[in-house]
């Protein structure tokens, strides 16, 4: 795959999914994935905020 070391559980999640639904699987998690990275983000800037 890459040098990066991932997660277990995230790669038999992404593995489940290839393998249950195929690409447009895939296409549908990576989308998703990519609607919640801003919330995530937020969601962590304002916890560090927090921390000050």
């Amino acid at each position: 795959m890459t040098d990066r070391d991932y997660e277990p559980e995230i790669v038999d999640a992404v593995q489940h999914v290839a393998n249950r639904y195929g690409v447009a699987g895939l296409e549908d998690l990576i989308a998703l994935a990519q609607e919640e990275l801003p919330i995530a983000r937020q969601a962590l800037e304002e916890l560090a905020r927090d921390a000050d």
